[in-house]
């Protein structure tokens, strides 16, 4: 074993971080968020610096920004203070799959109440958007029980197979429904007809919750009252077309690999950065943006130049 648990001509701390980067990419997520994630796993130190992030991943400093800022939005990292200090610090916990369950939760709570807003708007001869929505309702109430089920579960065996971690470490309390959440269709079920809990879990579901999850941050609502103004007159309802090519710009990944979660294809992601950066929408976005989120909106404008100046976009 060598220096920093690597294994001379074989595999080691190095090799995961790599490995871990590959995994992310290859579910449609960010290269640079798996290294990150890889490397604050193996690390020995309580919690590190942008700087010593950048030095030991050999990446620019805005690399590290865009990634951590996606990671800590998400749930995966946490900052650190660190008192005198003004370099940011990064950490991981420890039971940071538990957390992202919990966070995940939240999620669903929000698309929950927001279908149920949208179906006051919704006449009752509109049958098919009725349907539509119901259905989002009650997708999200029957997933959040399994939820329930999970974090409970988890917790279960995590005490089972290491009751020697002190309960501090253990992942968060569950989210809890408000007193106007009915009981989730299914939740207490038993038998054949009860949801596969364990099935919910897979690679995928984590992958697409991600991303949803980050979807939300990309453009938050400050964000997106500064960005409509400056957009064509045809795009003022294209968030979530803003959104994509947002994603699509922070994350550094090609315009195919924007994920289906986004709802928009990547032809018309790419088209749409195209006739923005011809319109300046994104050298004239950190000026209209809340001071907040200037900083996120001149990282998207240095990040929207970079694209246009390789000449693939």
């Amino acid at each position: 074993m060598g220096r920093n648990g690597e294994v001379e001509h074989g595999w080691g701390r190095a090799s995961f971080v790599e490995e871990m980067g590959l995994l992310w990419e290859a579910v449609g997520s960010a290269r640079m968020d798996g290294r990150i994630i890889g490397y604050l796993i193996v690390t020995d130190a309580p919690y590190v610096s942008s700087a010593q992030l950048a030095e030991a991943l050999k990446v620019s400093a805005g690399s590290i920004s865009l990634a951590t800022r996606r990671l800590v939005e998400a749930g995966f990292v946490k900052r650190h203070a660190v008192p005198g200090e003004r370099s940011r610090y990064f950490r991981m916990e420890d039971d940071v799959w538990g957390s992202f369950l919990a966070g995940e939760r939240r999620f669903l709570e929000e698309q929950r109440q927001l279908g149920e807003k949208a179906l006051e708007l919704i006449g009752d001869e509109e049958e098919g958007p009725r349907r539509r929505l119901q259905n989002m309702i009650d997708y999200m109430r029957w997933i959040q029980g399994a939820h329930r089920e999970l974090l409970a579960n988890w917790k279960a065996y995590r005490r089972a197979h290491h009751p020697d971690v002190p309960a501090a470490q253990e992942s968060p309390a569950p989210f809890r429904p408000g007193p106007d959440e009915p009981a989730a269709p299914g939740a207490a079920a038993s038998g054949s007809d009860a949801p596969d809990a364990s099935g919910l879990a897979s690679e995928q579901r984590r992958s697409i919750a991600l991303g949803q999850a980050l979807a939300r941050r990309l453009v938050p609502d400050t964000v997106w009252q500064a960005a409509a103004p400056l957009l064509p007159s045809s795009a003022q309802g294209e968030r979530a077309v803003l959104t994509g090519v947002v994603h699509v710009l922070t994350a550094g990944c090609g315009w195919q690999q924007l994920p289906g979660h986004f709802g928009v294809s990547p032809a018309t992601a790419h088209r749409r950065f195209t006739a923005w950066s011809d319109a300046d929408v994104w050298e004239r976005l950190p000026a209209a943006a809340a001071p907040e989120d200037r900083a996120w909106c001149t990282e998207i404008a240095a990040a929207a130049r970079k694209r246009r100046g390789r000449r693939d976009a």
